[in-house]
C-alpha cells in the first residue's frame, strides 16, 4: 500500500489518498488540469471512430505533432488494455481525414504545430491509478509510441497532491550527467534541415548541455523529430526546436511576465506559446551562437518546473 507523507519542520502529516469517484470524473480532472500531462495539448473528448470499436477517451497533439490517443481507465489496468489502444491507434493513423476534421473543429489549437496528415504520427497514452507488471513488460511489444502514465490523488484538508508517474519514461533514481536518449539522430537533422543549420542547433544544443552539468541539474535531453527537449522527470523545462527547415529557437517553461523583461544582444524574446506554456526565445541574425545571456532565463525555467528556488 502506498502512503504519502507531507513533511513540514515542525510536524509530519499522512495525506489520505482521495479516489476519483468514476471514471467521468477522473476523465474531466484530467482535461481540467492538463498540465499533469507531459507536454500534451487535449484537442477533444470523446472520439467517435465510426467503426463501432469503441471510442477513446480523449485526443490530444504533442510537442512532436504527433497525434495523441488517450485511454483512461479509473481502476488497475492489466494487459487487456493493449490490444484495446492498438485498435485507436490503428484507426487514427489509416483515417487522417477523420482527424484533421477534429483538428479543424477545435475551439484551440496550437499555432506552431504543423500535423503531416499524408504521414500521421501517432502516439498512445494510458492513464490509470496504477498497472499491473505485465503491462509494462508487454508494452515494449507495441511498435507505436507509448506512454503509461499512474496519476493518484491525496489530500490534507483543502489541498491536493497529484502524484504523476509516467512508467514507459522513468527518471533515473540517482543523478546521471547529462545524455542522449531518444531514436532521432543528428543526422536525420542533417539530412532533413541541411549540415549548417544542423550545425548550429547542434552547437546551442552542447553548450545547453554544457550549462545544465554547471549547475548540478539532472535533465538528460532527447533528439525528437522536430526538438530536443531537456527533461526533469516527464517535463521538458527548455529545449531547442525547429521552426522551419533552416531555422530554430530556445523555448522555456517560463511566463510571459519574466521571459518579457528580457533584453539581449544576441537573443531576442520573440513571443509566448500558451498551448504548451513556452517563452520564445529566437537569436539575433548575424550574432554569434552564445546562451551566455540566457543564463538567469534558464534557471528561471528550471525553478518554474521544479519548484526548487536558488
Amino acid at each position: 500500500m502506498l502512503n504519502l507523507y507531507w513533511k513540514s519542520k515542525d510536524q509530519t502529516r499522512n495525506l489520505l489518498l482521495k479516489p476519483f469517484q468514476n471514471e467521468k470524473e477522473f476523465e474531466s480532472y484530467i482535461f481540467r488540469n492538463q498540465d499533469l500531462l507531459p507536454d500534451i495539448f487535449i484537442l477533444y473528448r470523446q472520439i467517435q471512430t465510426g467503426n463501432k470499436q469503441g471510442i477513446p477517451d480523449m485526443l490530444g497533439v504533442d510537442q512532436d505533432s504527433r497525434i495523441c490517443i488517450i485511454e483512461m481507465k479509473n481502476v488497475e489496468v492489466g494487459e487487456e488494455i493493449l490490444p484495446q489502444v492498438l485498435t485507436y491507434a490503428m484507426w487514427a493513423e489509416t483515417n487522417p481525414d477523420s482527424i484533421k476534421a477534429i483538428w479543424l473543429e477545435a475551439k484551440s489549437r496550437p499555432e506552431d504545430i504543423k500535423i503531416e496528415w499524408d504521414a500521421l504520427e501517432v502516439r498512445i497514452v494510458v492513464i490509470a491509478p496504477s498497472f499491473k507488471s505485465s503491462v509494462l513488460k508487454l508494452s515494449s511489444k507495441i511498435n507505436y509510441p507509448l506512454d503509461l502514465v499512474q496519476i493518484r490523488r491525496f489530500c490534507q484538508d483543502d489541498d491536493e497532491f497529484v502524484m504523476v508517474e509516467t512508467l514507459a519514461d522513468m527518471p533515473p533514481a540517482k543523478p546521471t550527467t547529462t545524455k542522449v536518449m531518444g531514436d532521432w539522430t543528428w543526422d536525420y537533422y542533417e539530412s532533413e534541415h541541411g549540415k549548417e543549420p544542423t550545425q548550429e542547433f547542434q552547437k546551442v544544443v552542447t553548450q545547453l548541455a554544457e550549462f545544465v552539468k554547471e549547475q548540478g541539474w539532472d535533465l538528460p535531453f532527447n533528439l525528437n523529430k522536430f526538438y530536443t527537449g531537456f527533461k526533469l522527470g516527464n517535463k521538458v523545462v527548455f529545449d531547442v526546436s525547429w521552426e522551419s527547415t533552416k531555422t530554430w529557437s530556445i523555448h522555456m517553461k517560463i511566463p510571459p511576465e519574466i521571459s518579457e523583461t528580457f533584453h539581449g544582444q544576441v537573443w531576442k524574446y520573440h513571443k509566448y506559446d500558451a498551448t504548451f506554456k513556452n517563452s520564445i526565445f529566437r537569436p539575433i541574425p548575424g550574432s554569434a551562437i552564445d546562451i551566455t545571456e540566457l543564463g538567469e532565463m534558464l534557471k528561471a525555467a528550471y525553478q518554474n518546473v521544479s519548484g526548487i528556488q536558488e
